[in-house]
């Protein structure tokens, strides 16, 4: 006990890390507020060929955004420090201002605008993480940006119907509205992470050094890890995929559930999964061998995989009540995910001592993973389906969970293998 009392307190906030936390999460909160706040709309007024109409302006910009990832594995893998903050305002700006084109562009328009929107956005976490990575607390750094996933777009969203609400905004101008708001946050946010002290030698030497990674390193770190790589990635693009449905369609679900007009629940249920899942990934920190923390991350995904299964089943036989399916079910999808960002693989990096970074990590992950979100969409659009949205989103819960427990067992199978076997997997000596 006193040894984690004191394991604790080394990893205690300084004033560095503090402006770390609260320049992600302001940062990313202005990001999301330009890529999020339309999904407060229902845009009921239009159709699109015999389409849903959000559902066309959801599937739109998550392509921009899925394109802006896979444009990210070889930008920010390579971005040096130097660049990169007006590399964050000029997308974010970018963003913002196809917005407004939104607002006014004729209805067959729209779409493209929310795809070019979508365009530079998923450039942005990568940027953002790279002040965060490689540091001896980075699980509490990531933490913070991490929060934006659940509380943040939960909150722009009631932000946009709060302004149609009570300020009778429309639907169509209600988005770059948001994005404005927050747009002066954003551009303090950048300045507090440019100001941010750089790795020490300490972190360094617990996590490895982060540098660029040209092609052919990239390819190096595919052809020596690519297998046990590749299960991390079946996981997350999963969790992307039932994550990003369940978040895209908040208000229909809600509706369905027979609470439409409380746009206080699209944030009050998320701040008990905000605070949850953020107190269990932060702890993280205390583990200092990466192999037992990466064990600790994919442990915890399976316990998550196999709650959403069992608990989408109590709710489909009426022994769960609507809001604590949502808060739980979001739980145990927002836990392994976030994981994955303050956690998993920042700690496989780390483990390996390869000396690269988590960006390259994520952008091929979050490539594919959005590429599956936009497939599952097209798929829920056009096969005609007469599943409503909360059925199907507990069809994705069921299917998927199962899969993920089955490719995280699996994945720790081949990678404790691996060691045995003494492969190409450098290691440290102390987790052999």
């Amino acid at each position: 006990m006193k040894n984690n009392v004191l394991r604790l307190h080394a990893f205690l906030p300084e004033k560095s890390t503090v402006l770390l936390m609260v320049g992600a999460f302001l940062c990313y909160t202005g990001m999301y507020a330009v890529r999020k706040a339309f999904l407060a709309g229902q845009y009921l007024d239009i159709g699109f060929y015999g389409l849903d109409f959000k559902t066309v302006l959801v599937i739109s910009q998550v392509m921009g955004y899925m394109f802006s990832k896979f444009v990210g594995i070889k930008l920010v893998s390579e971005m040096t420090s130097a660049k990169r903050a007006t590399y964050l305002v000029g997308l974010v700006g970018f963003g913002l201002l196809m917005l407004l084109a939104f607002a006014f562009l004729p209805a067959h328009l729209k779409p493209l605008a929310l795809f070019l929107n979508g365009m530079p956005l998923g450039m942005v976490f990568g940027l953002v993480f790279s002040y965060l990575e490689g540091r001896k607390n980075t699980e509490l750094l990531a933490a913070a940006l991490s929060a934006t996933f659940i509380f943040s777009t939960g909150f722009v969203k009631t932000v946009g119907v709060w302004l149609m609400q009570e300020f009778g905004i429309g639907e169509y101008t209600m988005p770059f509205l948001t994005g404005l708001l927050f747009f002066p946050l954003f551009l303090i946010a950048v300045k507090m992470l440019s100001s941010s002290r750089h790795r020490s030698m300490e972190d360094v030497d617990l996590r490895s050094e982060r540098l660029p990674m040209n092609s052919q390193q990239r390819w190096d770190f595919l052809r020596k890890h690519g297998l046990v790589y590749g299960g991390l990635v079946i996981v997350y693009v999963l969790l992307t995929v039932v994550r990003d449905f369940r978040d895209n369609f908040m208000v229909e679900f809600w509706a369905e559930l027979g609470m439409q007009g409380k746009p206080e629940l699209i944030t009050m249920t998320e701040i008990p999964v905000a605070v949850i899942v953020l107190i269990i990934a932060a702890v993280g920190v205390l583990i200092r061998n990466n192999r037992k923390a990466f064990n600790y991350g994919i442990f915890l995904s399976v316990i998550c995989c196999v709650g959403i299964v069992v608990l989408t089943m109590l709710f489909e036989k009426g022994a769960v009540s609507p809001i604590w399916w949502m808060v739980i079910n979001g739980v145990g999808l927002y836990l392994p995910y976030i994981l994955f960002h303050c956690l998993i693989f920042e700690r496989f990096v780390a483990m390996l001592k390869f000396s690269g970074n988590v960006g390259f990590l994520f952008y091929t992950a979050d490539a594919l993973g959005y590429f599956g979100s936009v497939g599952i969409m097209l798929f829920k659009e056009f096969s005609h389906s007469q599943v409503t949205w909360v059925n199907f989103l507990g069809d994705l819960n069921q299917g998927a969970g199962i899969i993920m427990t089955l490719v995280c067992v699996l994945t720790l199978i081949l990678l404790k293998a691996k060691e045995k076997k003494n492969t190409e997997l450098v290691l440290e000596p102390s987790s052999l």
